[in-house]
């Protein structure tokens, strides 16, 4: 329905009161006495639901026998989409196939479960209320476990043990899962207000979190390619601790600390400054690969290490649409009616 303006009216001399629209009031079939939820949103706006408080429960059911591939997407676009259950279903018994894309799913996403597990029907379900976990969390988690990658690679050049790279694989997946986590909370919080309110954010400031999600999950996918990189070719790279890009990543995870450190406190000058740093350190990095191709080294050597300086000037890159990021909530936080 269309916008409608109503003046407010007192009654018992002190109690302010609004009518509902009638049109409204039929199609939910309200009733004298019935009972309708009203809730704050974070922007100050009040919201009447009929629902009464309580958030009703979404399932999905997904024919796996129709489709000869892409079930991992639409499962994952469930979970995004904030389906409490997902059921996987045929008319015959579901294969072995699906069976393993059900587990991988399971394990690359958080607070799913198998909850019936049948010849031709797989129940899953979210035990994990999207408003138990703060979004900061699984933030703080994404960017652990990016720095760790960083770092673990840094130390690898610097002589340390291929062994500390040994999963890789493993960090990669939970850097994703994150994202997927954050971006299912977001989705809850834009949909059910007393979610929103629970995360303590409005509208803007959860898309920003998921824009933020995304930005980690990129970085991580170049962290992890940079870790691959110096464990397959650790032997043949020849770089200092003091040249470009082996310079640069001590820097960057210092901005990058910068930045999640005042993610919270909001300290705009020291995220504005991180920015700056970081910009000056991808046109360090671009210069130094410049001079790259004009040296005599063995191709294989050469080419492996204008991969890792690409993958450092990327995580760089990257950090800098994080700070933006940071600074366009911040500036959302500060803005004042007039």
């Amino acid at each position: 329905m269309d916008s409608e303006f109503r003046k407010l009216q007192i009654t018992g001399g002190s109690t302010t009161i609004v009518s509902l629209p009638k049109e409204w009031v039929s199609q939910n079939q309200l009733r004298k006495g019935d009972v309708v939820s009203i809730e704050e949103l974070s922007s100050g706006d009040l919201r009447i639901s009929t629902l009464q408080g309580a958030r009703n429960k979404t399932c999905i059911t997904i024919d796996c026998c129709q489709l000869e591939n892409g079930l991992v997407d639409l499962m994952i676009g469930a979970y995004l989409s904030g389906a409490d259950t997902i059921s996987i279903v045929c008319s015959k018994p579901i294969s072995r196939i699906v069976r393993s894309e059900i587990r991988g799913f399971l394990r690359d996403t958080r607070g799913m479960e198998i909850e019936s597990d049948k010849e031709k029907e797989i129940r899953i379900v979210s035990l994990l209320n999207p408003s138990e976990l703060k979004l900061q969390v699984s933030v703080n988690r994404m960017y652990i476990l990016i720095s760790g990658l960083v770092n673990d690679s840094f130390a690898v050049l610097g002589g340390d043990s291929n062994e500390l790279l040994h999963d890789i694989e493993d960090r990669e997946r939970q850097i994703d899962a994150r994202r997927l986590l954050i971006e299912r909370q977001v989705a809850a919080a834009l949909k059910m207000p007393s979610v929103e309110k629970r995360l303590a954010v409005d509208r803007f400031s959860a898309m920003e979190h998921a824009s933020i999600a995304r930005v980690l999950e990129r970085m991580g996918d170049h962290a992890t390619r940079l870790a691959f990189l110096v464990r397959e070719n650790s032997r043949s790279i020849r770089l200092q601790p003091n040249d470009m890009p082996l310079k640069a990543i001590p820097m960057f995870s210092n901005g990058l600390k910068e930045l999640v450190h005042n993610m919270y406190t909001k300290e705009i000058s020291l995220i504005h400054g991180a920015k700056v740093s970081l910009g000056n350190i991808i046109k360090e990095i671009e210069a130094d690969e410049d001079e790259l191709w004009t040296g005599r080294r063995p191709t294989e050597r050469l080419y492996a290490e204008f991969q890792i300086s690409e993958s450092v000037r990327r995580l760089c890159a990257y950090a800098v649409n994080f700070a933006e990021l940071l600074l366009n909530m911040l500036m959302h936080e500060r803005l004042e009616p007039v």
